[in-house]
Order: C-alpha cells, then sequence, then structure tokens
C-alpha cells in the first residue's frame, strides 16, 4: 500500500568533482523514498553538475538553482527553502525535506515517518530532525540537552552548570528533543516552513543552523528526533574519529584539518550565543576565558606555530564578539 505523505527535497552541493557521486547517490535516493521533486543547490561547484546529474537521475523531477562562487551553508541552504517556497506547485501540507550532499535516506522512509508521527500527541507544532546513525553518539540515553545547557556557554564549554538541571527526561525514550539541530535531516511542512525566518547573521559557514534552530523554536515548535527516521553517512565530517568524535580544539592546533573550520565555529558561536543566549555577561567572559586557556595548555605547543593558532583563536573570539562576520580569506576551508 502507497504511503500519503508528500514531500520534496532540497539538496546542496559544492566543491569538486569527486563529491558527484555523493550528490547522485543522495537525489536517488531521496526520490526512490518518495520524494515528488529535488531542488538542487550548486553552490559554486567547479565542474558542470547540471549536465553531470542529467546522464544519471531522473531529470524531469529536479529543479536547479547555480550560484557561481561558493556563497556558504547560510546561503545555499536558505535559497534552496526559497525556491521551495516560492514553488505554487508545493502546497502547504507538503512536507520539505532539507539534505547536503553526502546522506542516503531509507527506502521505507515514507512508512517510518507515518509511525512515528503518531507517536506525537504532545505538540501539534513539532518538527523532525533525521536521525543521522554515524554521528548521533550521544543519543541512545533517556535525556536531551535543553536550554540551559548552552547560556553563557562557548561551543558548548561552561563551567558554571548545574548538575541535572540542564537535562529533559523523555517521554518516549526512542524519541529525543534535541536543542539545535543541522540543516541535513530537517523536515518540516511548507506552510510552518513558512513561519520560521530565516537566518539573517552573515555566518558564511558554521551556526546559521544553530540560528535557525532558535528561530524555529521562537516560533513555538517542538523539535523531535527518532532512530526510525534514519539519515546513513556517505562520509565522515572533519571532526570525525574512528570512534568518537575527535576534539575540535586538538585538530585546531594539530594543523591536521584547515585554519578556518574552527575558526569560523568558534567566532559566530560566540556571536550567537551573545547575541541569543548570553544572560550573565560576566559568566559568559569567563567562560570563554577559560576555554581558550584551557585549550591551549593541552593542545598547544608554546613554538611559533601555536602562538600564532593562539592569536587567531583571540581575533575569531573578538569578531565573535563585535559582530564582525563574512567570509575570511585567510581561514582556509
Amino acid at each position: 500500500m502507497k504511503s500519503e505523505l508528500t514531500f520534496v527535497t532540497v539538496v546542496v552541493t559544492y566543491g569538486t568533482k569527486k563529491r558527484l557521486a555523493g550528490v547522485i547517490n543522495t537525489i536517488n535516493a531521496a526520490l526512490e523514498a518518495g520524494s515528488s521533486r529535488v531542488y538542487l543547490i550548486d553552490n559554486g561547484c567547479s565542474y558542470d553538475l547540471e549536465g553531470s546529474i542529467r546522464q544519471s537521475c531522473s531529470i524531469d523531477k529536479i529543479k536547479f538553482k547555480r550560484f557561481e562562487e561558493n556563497q556558504g551553508s547560510m546561503v545555499g541552504f536558505s535559497s534552496g527553502i526559497r525556491k521551495v517556497l516560492k514553488d505554487k506547485a508545493v502546497s502547504d501540507d507538503d512536507y520539505v525535506l532539507i539534505l547536503d550532499d553526502d546522506v542516503i535516506l531509507d527506502r521505507e522512509f515514507a512508512y517510518a515517518f507515518e509511525k512515528v508521527e503518531n507517536q506525537i500527541t504532545t505538540s501539534d507544532k513539532h518538527v523532525w530532525s533525521l536521525y543521522r546513525k554515524d554521528r548521533e553518539h550521544n543519543f541512545n540515553t533517556n535525556y536531551d540537552r535543553n536550554k540551559k545547557y548552552f547560556v553563557n556557554s562557548i561551543a558548548g564549554f561552561s563551567v558554571f552548570r548545574r548538575k541535572g538541571s540542564y537535562l529533559t527526561k523523555r517521554t518516549i525514550k526512542s524519541i529525543g528533543s534535541p536543542f539545535f539541530i543541522p540543516w541535513a535531516g530537517t523536515f518540516m511542512r511548507k506552510g510552518e516552513l513558512r513561519q520560521v525566518p530565516l537566518p539573517k547573521s552573515d555566518f558564511y559557514v558554521y551556526e546559521d543552523d544553530a540560528e535557525f534552530s532558535l528561530n524555529v523554536r521562537d516560533q513555538g515548535f517542538e523539535i523531535y528526533r527518532s532512530t526510525e527516521l534514519i539519515l546513513r553517512e556517505g562520509s565522515k565530517s572533519w571532526f570525525e574519529g574512528k570512534e568518537k568524535p575527535e576534539s575540535g580544539y586538538k585538530l585546531y592546533y594539530q594543523g591536521t584539518v584547515p585554519n578556518g573550520r574552527f575558526l569560523y565555529k568558534i567566532r559566530n558561536n560566540v556571536f550567537l550565543t551573545k547575541s541569543r543566549l548570553m544572560t550573565n555577561e560576566v559568566v559568559f567572559r569567563v567562560n570563554i576565558v577559560i576555554f581558550v586557556v584551557a585549550g591551549f595548555l593541552r593542545y598547544g605547543k608554546f613554538n611559533k606555530q601555536g602562538i600564532k593558532c593562539f592569536k587567531q583563536l583571540y581575533q575569531a573570539i573578538w569578531l565573535g564578539w563585535n559582530g564582525k562576520l563574512g567570509k575570511r580569506k585567510d581561514w582556509i576551508l
């Protein structure tokens, strides 16, 4: 029996042709799972993405939008969402699924969703964030971090939390309520998506999805995640180790990843926390100082490269504190 769920999918990609196979797999998996249309955002790809896709996918179900240069994740995902909102062929009752270019949606997603959706009785206004099986290292508990975990923190670090106050017990153990969610895996009705302001801060990359998460909650929506709604990973994130996430601090000071990945994350997090989650400036400042000093003492080195990294991190925090965002030529991704 065919599922009654109707949804469309936004996929954002960038970079070189090395990513093409992942893009094709993501698109085909979404279409096989029942997506009626895919909005493919070419965020400055260095090759002919549309021409390549035409040879491998059902092109009549794909709508393209291209940027000549990479505009960053905020512009990429926001432009895909706007394209859906403007498309009159998609009704407000249809769902919208947001994906990046290296995830695989389960073929039975529509049936799984209808089953899980019927378990939610506590909130009419809610958004789903799909379970990213190979990245959710702390999901299998009976508690979720709430807003108190993140207030006055820097990159989730704080020395002022009261034990137990920042955890919320789940009503259903297999259905969590994450406070922040990534773009990839966000699933909600178009009419509800229209109610949520898109990020306005010029983050370029990182934390734009966190701002969107806060906007979702500000509009009165709950956020849910279930182990039944799975996204499988096609690749690892820069901070993913063999068994658990690596410390971004460690990778930054070791120089094993481009510096921009850590610096954009910290700068943008400082800005977002100060503007949306700071309740006590003194506490926030103390957390920042301890975060910077402790990170250097643990992972940094008292040599030329170590001092350079320390200064760049200080600059990133200063920029975030003063709202000086946007793309930086000296921060490499």
